[in-house]
């Protein structure tokens, strides 16, 4: 596997952590909602270690974790938005990633900047 193809691995996996993450945000007051979460089956590490074949994968499990309130919502809004940033910030260097790989391409094929 490429560097690129990993990073966009990565990318595609954080995508789709922010995606469950502002579900969980948007049911904050849904009555028995149950907050889900992404287990990423060393994805990012197996794309990074193997040289060919598939990629590892991730999939969305209910978080049984934290305190359950009144209505059985087991939200924390302070914990979704925490996870929020970090992911953001997980993203960006994921981007500025892929970005030097470009700029590596672009160096290698003798363009300019």
């Amino acid at each position: 596997m490429t560097p690129l193809s990993a990073i966009e691995q990565a990318m595609n996996g954080s995508m789709a952590e922010q995606n469950l993450i502002s579900q969980n945000i948007a049911n904050v007051d849904t009555p028995n909602y149950k907050a889900k979460k992404i287990v990423f089956d060393d994805a990012f590490s197996d794309a990074l270690n193997r040289t060919n074949g598939s990629p590892a994968d991730y999939h969305v499990v209910t978080d049984t974790t934290g305190s359950i309130q009144n209505n059985g919502n087991n939200v924390s809004i302070d914990n979704e938005m925490s996870k929020m940033a970090q992911n953001q910030i997980y993203y960006q260097a994921l981007s500025q990633a892929a970005s030097n790989q470009f700029l590596q391409f672009n160096t290698v094929l003798g363009g300019s900047n």
